[in-house]
């Protein structure tokens, strides 16, 4: 997987001198948030001037408490601080500080700027001295954001950028990043508006009621130099989230902007509510707050625990993710490793079949001027002679698809947008065009993480509504005729000797609808179908088994819990032999998906995500499925069912 692929927001401490340094100074004269006695005040105050007059000198412990470096010359150093908080406790003295450091020179050039808190420790004469304790607020995501669309290079033409975010217990996080080839007319970018404004706006258009994942999107004319223009942005609230939760965390962090600061307690319970919505790093730093100015409110169990849990940070996390996702890589059958292994071989030994399989892979990717190339390509070598007797099925067969596809590809949406798993035919005007984008970014991620999956190209057909939808669907499956249905994979398979090859696959859905939020989960539960078939290399899978991965993918099918805590009460549950014929329609369908999506969790509780895994991959190579899961369950369907009925049903 190439860098363009996945990037990071690495998270960085030091932030734009410029806004910080403003706002220190537009805030002056404001008191700060304090319970110090005015002879405590006035020692805090004393030890951190001191601190600042010799981080002035270019000391470089000194500006070690502000994150900073010496800078590599003499140039003299200017430094603003404003105590904004303080906590003072028998202990010592826990302070909030606002602080920029530039260097002093023709343009003055920014060394440090932010918000931290540092430890005063109080002495026997009850004065307060400097530790080595100090606390960094956590990243600017505005200007994390806004530093990574500044340095995305245009190379390729017109191009749409996507940086994503999310906001958790009302903090924003800069996550990731990742680039589309292409262009499409939503909207008219005002070409006067910057970066920064624009992600301002739109971060204070997301929903309030529960945590969010965003993506803003950017984009230019593909001239050199052109600037990035803002031209949406689609929000998810990813399924699982607890929206009292993150009201809960939501709250303590603006009473803590309040008198709530100077209480231990008030540490304590921002903490833990921090830990509610997973924003460990920041909840760890709270409750070493609250052990400092009150060990008694803090455990030793409580606090080791916090320290443990840092890893699973969401910046952390999605670190470890994103590198995970490049080590897994492309799949072998993606057209980009075809393509060029097929054109080395044709190089060596022209033939029309091999023509023909490299028209294939440039149709897939929607380069319909270089599939057409290669098939007249492979007509010419057929004309010559530059095949074998064998290959005249294949050849046929080729041709007809290649055909067919021509055909299909002048009804299809005209805008094509490409990313390296993704080719994207949308209408120009569509604005439904940023959601899927959008959803298909955290598609991607989702299948990665919960599979491991290499996998290749997938075309992505974005129609403007239902009956445009079914219109295209219909010639190839029944099932896009049905209002229910609102995203569909097609999937070209042929037999052969070694196997199904797949010819084509495509995920259709449509756009006509004023609520986008479904959109992100029918995209992630149409992916899962595609990875299922990548993993078990087109193999029949059992439905079910098929669709409750699907689900898991998107989150969990909606309300799957109750529903089937429901059933089981009432004795209703779908046998797997139900499950097996999957005849259902109506309410059956919905409990279904239901069981399903349980049944997946129950496998995945007890024997582990890559129990999973290896049932598709034996499968994949021809074990048939009943086999695959006895080998690797050490059960059958049906006992597998009766366990599930007995210890998975929450």
């Amino acid at each position: 997987m190439s860098a363009r692929f996945l990037r990071p927001f690495f998270v960085v401490a030091l932030l734009l001198c410029g806004m910080h340094l403003s706002s220190v100074e537009a805030q002056d004269t404001t008191a700060p948030v304090s319970n110090a006695t005015p002879r405590d005040f006035q020692s805090i105050s004393a030890a951190l001037l001191t601190l600042e007059t010799t981080a002035r000198k270019g000391d470089a412990n000194a500006l070690a408490y502000y994150g900073a470096t010496p800078p590599a010359d003499s140039s003299p150093l200017q430094i603003s601080s404003r105590i904004t908080h303080v906590a003072v406790s028998p202990a010592g003295a826990l302070v909030r500080q606002a602080f920029g450091i530039s260097i002093q020179r023709a343009f003055p050039v920014s060394l440090a700027a932010g918000t931290q808190e540092l430890w005063l420790a109080r002495a026997a004469d009850g004065s307060f001295t400097l530790t080595a304790t100090r606390f960094v607020a956590p990243p600017d995501a505005l200007a994390q954001l806004q530093q990574s669309i500044e340095s995305e290079r245009v190379d390729n033409g017109p191009e749409i950028l996507d940086v994503v975010a999310s906001r958790v217990g009302g903090r924003w996080i800069a996550l990731r990043r990742q680039q589309w080839t292409g262009a499409v007319n939503v909207q008219s970018p005002d070409a006067n508006m910057t970066p920064r404004d624009f992600l301002f706006r739109q971060m204070n258009r997301a929903p309030r009621s529960r945590g969010v994942t965003a993506h803003f999107l950017f984009s230019n004319t593909g001239n050199k130099g052109a600037s990035w223009l803002g031209m949406g942005s689609a929000f998810n609230s990813p399924k699982g989230g607890s929206s009292q939760l993150d009201t809960l965390a939501s709250s303590w962090r603006d009473r803590m902007a309040s008198r709530d600061y100077t209480f231990a307690s008030s540490h304590r319970e921002f903490a833990r509510s921090l830990f509610g919505v997973g924003l460990w790093n920041e909840g760890a730093d709270e409750l070493r707050k609250a052990a400092l100015l009150d060990p008694t409110t803090v455990t030793a169990n409580e606090l080791s625990d916090a320290e443990k849990n840092r890893t699973r940070d969401p910046q952390n996390a999605v670190m470890r993710q994103l590198q995970d996702e490049q080590n897994v890589g492309l799949g072998a059958d993606h057209p980009v490793y075809l393509i060029n292994a097929l054109q080395m071989q044709q190089r060596n030994q022209p033939s029309a079949l091999g023509a023909l399989r490299i028209a294939l892979e440039y149709s897939r990717l929607a380069q319909d001027a270089r599939a057409e190339n290669w098939t007249n390509q492979a007509i010419d070598l057929q004309n010559r002679g530059a095949f074998r007797p064998g290959d005249s099925a294949w050849m046929q067969l080729l041709f007809d698809h290649l055909r067919e596809r021509a055909k299909l590809s002048k009804v299809k949406p005209s805008a094509i947008l490409r990313s390296q798993l993704f080719t994207v035919r949308a209408w120009p005007n569509d604005p439904q065009i940023v959601t899927l984008l959008a959803a298909l970014e955290e598609a991607q991620h989702t299948v990665y993480a919960d599979f491991g999956i290499p996998m290749g190209n997938t075309e992505i057909l974005l129609w403007h509504n239902q009956p445009e939808f079914a219109r295209y669907t219909t010639q190839f499956s029944e099932q896009g005729g049905s209002e229910f249905v609102a995203a569909l994979t097609l999937t070209k398979l042929v037999t052969t000797r070694n196997g199904p090859l797949v010819l084509g696959e495509e995920v259709n859905t449509f756009s006509d609808t004023t609520d986008t939020q479904p959109l992100f989960g029918t995209l992630a539960h149409e992916y899962g179908h595609v990875a299922v078939r990548q993993l078990s290399k087109g193999r029949m899978v059992p439905v079910w088994f098929n669709e409750g991965i699907a689900t898991s993918c998107e989150g969990g099918y909606e309300g799957y819990l109750s529903r089937v805590r429901r059933s089981a009460n009432a004795g209703t549950l779908l046998s797997m032999e139900e499950m097996l014929d999957w005849n259902v329609d109506g309410e059956r369908a919905f409990l279904a998906y239901s069981q399903a999506n349980s049944i997946l969790d129950f496998i995945v509780a007890k024997w582990g995500k890559n129990a999973v895994l290896d049932i598709l991959r034996q499968i994949g190579n021809d074990t048939p499925p009943e086999d695959a899961f006895r080998n690797v369950l050490g059960v059958g369907q049906n006992e597998l069912w009766n366990q599930w009925a007995r210890e998975g049903i929450r």
